[in-house]
């Protein structure tokens, strides 16, 4: 093998590693963009099937992911952050997984009138 394509492949080889290991980064630190979504919605579904919430009523969801809390049983490495259109002051912190479905853990300490 020539010197030329030696170079052409050790590029090639050099980019893909370098794109793998970003993308690996990147998810490691930022998590799953469809967990994160699943989690906004089960967190929706929640509070409207369940907890008997109106779409007028609750402002935004905002969902977060945290490589800190990845192994943290109470809290959980993915959040959703609530807000309630009558209190945009507090947002409220819920988590969900399979097992325990979705649980508000709290942040405002029995404040706030969303307080479960």
């Amino acid at each position: 093998m020539n010197m030329k394509k030696r170079m052409v492949l050790l590029t090639i080889l050099s980019l893909m590693t370098l794109t793998g290991g970003g993308i690996l980064l990147f998810n490691f630190f930022n998590g799953s963009q469809e967990q994160l979504e699943m989690t906004e919605n089960r967190v929706y579904e929640y509070l409207m099937e369940e907890r008997n919430y109106t779409d007028e009523e609750i402002d935004s969801i905002r969902t977060e992911y945290d490589w800190r809390n990845d192994r943290d049983d109470e809290r959980g490495a993915y959040q959703a952050f609530v807000t309630f259109s009558d209190e945009e002051e507090y947002e409220y912190e819920y988590i969900y997984n399979e097992l325990e479905g979705v649980r508000q853990i709290g942040r405002n300490e029995g404040e706030g009138n969303h307080s479960e």
